[in-house]
């Protein structure tokens, strides 16, 4: 029998991930314990009462923050910033908590997010370069960082995480593709990401052998 601590159910079947919240499931060691499903309703409504009350709240703080940057302007428009930002929180809100996402598409979501609003901080403050030379393979390092972890947190079932590995791959490669058309000009970090990604994704393979083939089968139905 599994067991899923965050919504408290038990699953009867072999799946590894909750079917309500898609967090990690763990083995119990009992024969038929159950629980039924939770009254997800209630949370459902109490989060989308939040995400009502920050949106409402979340316009006037940035009407009023607009009209101060506009009064007292001194050549940057701030105030792009604290909505930008505030837009972040809005989707970590309404699309990594009320939509209850898997965890690996909060972390994707949550992390994309955050290098975005740097990046467009860095233009508004007059583009020094420093957001994609230093933050956008900071955030793949971090992500290489984080697969890693879960993998190891997560042994029983380390192959589902071979996606994302891909991916870090992908997005460092595209990284260099940046610094070769110009807009990274310190590709120090970017080929540190894409060295450690790769190293990753070689090492899954090789060490992870039938496991790992198996896993790029059925998700690539090759």
């Amino acid at each position: 029998m599994r067991k899923c601590n965050k919504c408290h159910v038990g699953i009867l079947d072999n799946t590894s991930v909750c079917p309500l919240c898609s967090s990690v499931l763990e083995e119990t060691g009992e024969e038929g314990w159950h629980n039924g499903y939770p009254d997800v309703k209630a949370v459902s409504k109490k989060l989308s009462f939040v995400v009502r009350l920050y949106s409402f709240l979340a316009i006037i703080v940035e009407a009023a923050l607009i009209a101060i940057n506009y009064v007292a302007y001194r050549g940057v428009w701030w105030s792009a910033i604290s909505g930008i930002t505030i837009l972040y929180f809005f989707i970590t809100l309404k699309y990594s908590l009320q939509k209850n996402n898997g965890y690996k598409t909060v972390i994707l979501v949550q992390l994309v997010g955050a290098v975005l609003l740097v990046i467009a901080a860095d233009n508004i403050v007059g583009y020094k370069g420093w957001s994609v030379n230093y933050v956008l393979p900071s955030a793949i390092l971090l992500l290489d960082a984080t697969v890693g972890i879960l993998m190891v947190v997560n042994m029983s079932n380390w192959q589902s995480y071979i996606l994302m590995q891909i991916l870090t791959v992908l997005l460092s490669g595209g990284c260099v593709l940046l610094w070769r058309f110009g807009i990274i000009a310190s590709p120090a970090l970017t080929l540190i990401a894409l060295a450690v990604s790769l190293c990753m994704l070689l090492g899954t393979l090789i060490f992870g052998e039938r496991r790992a083939k198996a896993e790029l089968k059925w998700r690539f139905h090759v």
